[in-house]
């Protein structure tokens, strides 16, 4: 590992500071923090965290769109700033086709009424009107103008909070797919990131990180750092380039969403916990109440079952076993209409759940 020179120049290359500039980000503000998120202060003593927020699904299309419904939520309104850079930067009609959650469902997808977490929490909170959706919006818009640098800007931010970490002698959790599942058509895990000579000088005299110059994927960086835990919850399919074996292979700690209403639900958890993933799980239990300790789901014959962890004891995936359930209490989200998101959830209760395609039983006792 190089030395680290704390009073080293920053170094941040001068095309990275522009396009942030562009869009009114720093580096410094690019990712949220565990001192932010009340989520990830809760595992702040297994190691420090840090997650990147864009829109979700087409909710950016919604954003820039004056006419919209918001729902009566402030937060999904129009947000006339936004649509101010998409025009300035030549961006709006890609802003408008942009799907940034491709396996999306209506339960958690919509735009209007769905139950995304985009939306719950601080991104949802009646005082802070839209001012946090137009921050993902304007990160969402550089993200999509120009990939490849907006993820050299991502991995100074990484490395910059890395330090912060060292210092507390922890390592670093990584979340990149806080929201939205990334850039397309290649994913966080395929995106080539080229460094040139002086820039990895920099971030070696800067962080104490060698990344070597040349082009490495962001999967490829992230790998190259020990201390770094990059992990990621993803709805996509279990194969192909984006898929989570694909996802898997390249380096991240990855646990499978479950999609209660796709038509396709136990299916594809099946698949995913019989491949070694975790299977995240929103169940629409109350605060104070107990999660489930097992799940069986079915599909066309077979069954599993497996054991349940509590996803919101902390947000380090990393430290749980593979092949298990991981509960979350579904999160309100600002603005959801029920018939929509309620599709989001599993029932919080021990008899069978008939879904699409298979059935889902949750289990209190062992």
């Amino acid at each position: 590992m190089p030395s680290i020179h704390p009073y080293a120049p920053r170094g941040i290359p001068s095309d990275v500071a522009d396009l942030m500039a562009r869009f009114g980000l720093t580096v410094r503000d690019l990712l949220t923090t565990d001192r932010q998120s009340p989520k990830l202060r809760h595992g702040v003593a297994i190691a420090r965290a840090v997650i990147l927020y864009h829109m979700p699904a087409r909710a950016l299309a919604a954003a820039i769109t004056p006419d919209n419904d918001a729902s009566g939520a402030a937060c999904r309104s129009f947000i006339p700033s936004l649509l101010e850079i998409a025009e300035r930067e030549g961006l709006t009609a890609r802003a408008l086709a942009w799907n940034g959650c491709p396996w999306a469902t209506a339960g958690c997808g919509s735009a209007h009424g769905g139950g995304c977490l985009n939306w719950s929490g601080h991104g949802g909170m009646a005082g802070n009107g839209n001012a946090v959706q137009a921050a993902r919006g304007r990160r969402t818009l550089c993200m999509i103008s120009n990939p490849e640098t907006y993820g050299r800007a991502v991995f100074w931010a990484v490395l910059r909070h890395l330090r912060a970490a060292r210092r507390d002698n922890l390592p670093l959790s990584v979340r990149l797919r806080g929201t939205d599942e990334g850039p397309q058509p290649m994913g966080w895990h395929r995106l080539p990131l080229t460094l040139s000579s002086a820039e990895s000088r920099s971030i070696a005299d800067r962080y104490g990180v060698d990344a070597m110059p040349g082009t490495l994927t962001m999967a490829e960086r992230l790998a190259s750092v020990p201390d770094l835990r990059p992990m990621e919850y993803s709805k996509a399919p279990l194969e192909g380039p984006l898929g989570l074996i694909a996802q898997r292979a390249a380096g991240f700690d990855i646990t499978a969403s479950f999609k209660a209403d796709s038509a396709t639900a136990c299916h594809d958890g099946l698949a995913a916990l019989q491949n070694g993933f975790r299977l995240a799980l929103p169940v629409a239990v109350k605060r104070g109440d107990p999660l489930p300790v097992g799940l069986t789901l079915s599909h066309g014959g077979e069954s599993i079952s497996v054991s349940c962890v509590d996803g919101d004891r902390h947000d380090h995936r990393w430290k749980d076993p593979h092949g298990v359930a991981v509960t979350l209490r579904t999160k309100k989200a600002a603005g959801s209409v029920a018939s929509v998101a309620d599709l989001f959830s599993l029932q919080p209760h021990d008899r069978p759940q008939r879904l699409a395609d298979g059935t889902v039983r949750l289990a209190w006792s062992d």
